[in-house]
């Protein structure tokens, strides 16, 4: 639990500098086990309980034009427990009620694993992680 309140605090001290004339979102969410997810304009971050994720969207676009469902595509980073890597989020983003949001992306990822049986530093190997999540746009 200690861990994870320092993920939280480091987390939000990245939001606090932007936060002035930024669109904030802020929610819960599963990425790196349960956690905060929040969204400043196109930063997306998430402190969890089993690591924390910073990713930037550099393509986002509606399906249709009144739709509520939009996609986004990012790139980004990760640090876990016992691995840290980089990753390329691709999400879906559902508006089912004024302000909040339901969220879900799939991100594959180049991980770079902290083996301790082994006499290699690293072991890399490329992956696939999934979110999902809720968030409220201040």
């Amino acid at each position: 639990m200690k861990s994870f309140a320092i993920r939280l605090v480091v987390a939000l001290s990245l939001i606090l500098p932007f936060s002035a004339s930024a669109n904030i979102k802020l929610g819960l969410g599963i990425d790196k086990g349960l956690g905060v997810t929040a969204q400043i304009d196109n930063v997306q971050l998430f402190a969890g309980n089993n690591g924390v994720s910073f990713d930037y969207l550099f393509k986002a676009g509606n399906f249709e034009q009144q739709s509520p469902l939009s996609w986004y595509l990012g790139a980004g980073a990760y640090v876990g427990e016992h691995d840290h890597g980089l990753r390329m989020p691709l999400g879906i983003k559902f508006y089912f009620a004024r302000g909040w949001e339901l969220y879900g992306q799939l991100a594959p990822q180049l991980e770079m694993h902290d083996d301790d049986h082994r006499n290699d530093d690293d072991e890399i190997q490329f992956g696939l992680s999934s979110a999902i999540g809720v968030r409220y746009s201040f």
